[in-house]
């Protein structure tokens, strides 16, 4: 069954915003990134605490994202195609995310089959090998 289980908020100050929840809830910190974002869990959900890149950037909620098991990939990617809606890849260097797509209103969302692994300090990145190509471009 498909999980709504993570959020993603844009920040001027991600390490600041992730240490407000880490202190006042009790969240754990994931990893951070080179760039400023940092990933935190309650334990269910993750939350990634982005860096607007820019002032005309909104702070606060950009996006959610939704677990699916691996088992159902195949149907849920088939009635998105079925309904028009195109799958988009990524950035690079996003630790969770496989895919993203855009639902009826428009409103953006990733698609994983798997969780943010980190170890406190670093996160894993799904897309280690699309990384590699970029980097000898």
């Amino acid at each position: 069954m498909a999980r709504i289980r993570h959020i993603a908020i844009f920040s001027d100050d991600p390490a600041n915003l992730a240490e407000f929840y880490a202190d006042v809830f009790g969240m754990k910190i994931n990893g951070s990134s080179n760039q400023g974002a940092v990933w935190m869990t309650d334990g269910y959900m993750d939350i990634a605490l982005l860096p607007r890149r820019n002032e005309l950037a909104p702070q606060g909620v950009h996006h959610f994202g939704i677990t699916i098991d691996v088992d159902e990939k195949d149907h849920v990617y088939n009635r998105l195609k079925a309904r028009g809606h195109k799958l988009m890849t990524p950035p690079p260097g996003r630790p969770y995310v496989e895919d993203a797509v855009k639902d009826a209103d428009g409103n953006k969302f990733d698609i994983s089959t798997s969780q943010v692994k980190g170890d406190g300090k670093t996160v894993e990145l799904k897309d280690k090998q699309r990384l590699k190509e970029l980097e000898k471009a």
